[in-house]
């Protein structure tokens, strides 16, 4: 059948063949006058909304259609009488019916004006689209569920990628403790949060970190170590274990735990997970998340939580490490110090006190020589005093900022004179001023330089020469030592690595220069760079 305009005019057909041709039709099909009067129906359209043809034939359009639209439809239908054309299903309106019942049905509506009987007639074809519809929502559930979890997901890496950057960080450990129990709260959609670590005093587990959890009193949260728990339940299988419904299940056995219960119940929680925080065979404690309905838990949501409770762990073991790490270095750095004592200082006195204990004697038979002895004695004393300066430097580092360069130089002069009896001759040019950052990298250099003449050179001499400018300052230390060759010398020998490092630091200049059996000059210079 041909519907629809033809030549700018409306195809003509007599109401006998109308009913003819749609009558049997595999479609819902109504037929309306001008006046939206309906006066023709096939089978499938009583059929989809639940009417007789009597109940239909010489009733209103907006009888097929929900109510709240009735006045807005007599207004479409007005405007598409003006001007009719042919509108084909699927045109992108979003159309409802309605049944005999009263239910409300998605459908489409395909329009086509055609004469019939001398009148023009609006032959609108039906479908319910009510399956197609749901099929449509379900794709966008999935695809948003979908979406959501793609998100959820990325959240996760990137919570994942910032704990690894705070364990990286200078941070205390109950700072690191404090985002990753934020993160978990956040992420687990939980309403409270607790990481609870092991307390020797106690012997309990005891909150450290939390989130949430309102006017709870942590010393009321105690876990003791006997105790009949969750937490000693998760550590035994070192599992994430869990709890849907605190109304109707229990923490524990002993009065203990069913205080906790109790507790939690008052403040509203009804459900909890439990994470054993584990390293190999070592045990922290537990992180906790608390909700306030309950819950069914999915095993993603235990593999997320057991996530977090190994970033914890990690986090734990780590400012272990790095407490045991400071531990050491202190050990190792009291241990230098008293090598240096020994070498140096003790040395020193040592030789002050043989000198002192034969000097009334000497001074007795030969006076020239005890005269001689005794200026020695005073070098030794003034030297020993000048090196304990200086270690007593390294025990307050903070003292570097506040003692002047030439000060601080002057005091490795006197220690390195008395110990290797090499004579110094320091010159100083301009006022050496210098930011604290300079100044300290000046002394370690020259601290650094020092040593290898007391230790490696075997020197007779040295030479300091010190010229400061206000924005640049240049220091030159040479020997007149065995020297050595410096492309046969290991990178990281006798500090070489330390000296170029400190100079790196303050984006200044070193250089080394060296003779085998003529000496060895170093060079740090600086200049302030425009900004």
């Amino acid at each position: 059948m041909q519907v629809g305009f033809e030549n700018s005019n409306l195809t003509i057909l007599d109401e006998q063949t109308l009913r003819l041709i749609l009558g049997s039709a595999p479609i819902a099909i109504v037929a309306v006058d001008e006046a939206g009067m309906i006066f023709f129906v096939n089978d499938k359209l009583c059929d989809l909304f639940q009417y007789s043809p009597e109940e239909l034939i010489g009733r209103q359009m907006e009888l097929l259609l929900p109510e709240q639209l009735h006045k807005i439809h007599v207004a479409h239908r007005q405007r598409f009488m003006d001007i009719p054309y042919v509108r084909p299903m699927g045109s992108g309106m979003d159309l409802s019916g309605r049944r005999k019942d009263g239910s409300i049905f998605p459908l489409e509506a395909g329009l086509s004006p055609i004469q019939v009987g001398g009148r023009m007639v609006i032959l609108s074809t039906i479908i319910d689209i009510t399956q197609r519809k749901q099929t449509e929502e379900i794709l966008e559930q999935r695809v948003l569920a979908r979406t959501q979890e793609i998100e959820h997901r990325r959240q996760i890496a990137d919570s994942m990628r910032d704990i690894l950057s705070k364990l990286n960080a200078n941070l205390s450990l109950k700072e690191t403790l404090q985002y990753i129990v934020d993160q978990t709260e956040s992420l687990l959609n939980a309403d409270g949060s607790a990481i609870f670590l092991f307390d020797s005093a106690s012997h309990a587990y005891k909150i450290r970190v939390r989130q949430g959890l309102g006017q709870i009193d942590a010393e009321q949260m105690i876990i003791p170590y006997s105790s009949d728990s969750l937490l000693k339940q998760a550590m035994a299988i070192q599992q994430a274990v869990y709890v849907g419904d605190l109304q109707h299940e229990i923490l524990g056995q002993d009065t203990v735990a069913q205080y906790r219960r109790q507790l939690l119940l008052a403040n509203g929680y009804r459900a909890l997970i439990v994470v054993p925080l584990m390293v190999s065979d070592e045990t922290y404690g537990g992180l906790i998340t608390y909700y306030y309905h309950e819950k069914a838990f999915l095993e993603e949501e235990l593999d997320l939580a057991m996530l977090f409770g190994s970033q914890i762990s990690l986090a734990i073991q780590n400012a272990n490490l790095r407490t045991r790490g400071e531990e050491q270095a202190v050990t190792a750095e009291r241990n230098r110090i008293a090598r240096d004592l020994h070498d140096s200082v003790t040395q020193t006195l040592f030789s002050a006190s043989m000198i002192a204990d034969v000097l009334p004697l000497l001074w007795s038979m030969r006076p020239e020589e005890g005269e001689r002895r005794l200026h020695e004695l005073r070098e030794l004393t003034r030297g020993a005093l000048a090196e304990m300066r200086t270690l007593l430097l390294e025990l307050r580092p903070a003292t570097l900022e506040d003692v002047p360069l030439p000060e601080l130089l002057q005091q490795l002069i006197d220690g390195v004179a008395a110990r290797g009896k090499v004579a110094v001759d320091f010159q100083i040019e301009g006022d050496c001023d210098l930011p604290m950052e300079i100044r300290v990298a000046f002394f370690r250099t020259a601290q650094e330089a020092m040593n290898n003449v007391a230790k490696h050179s075997q020197a007779s001499r040295v030479a300091i020469t010190l010229q400061c400018q206000s924005d640049a300052a240049m220091m030159t230390i040479g020997d007149d030592g065995c020297g050595f060759a410096l492309d046969k010398i290991p990178p990281n020998h006798i500090g070489l690595d330390i000296m170029r490092e400190r100079a790196a630091a303050i984006d200044g200049d070193l250089s080394i220069e060296t003779t085998p059996s003529i000496g060895t000059t170093v060079q740090l210079s600086w200049q302030r760079r425009e900004e």
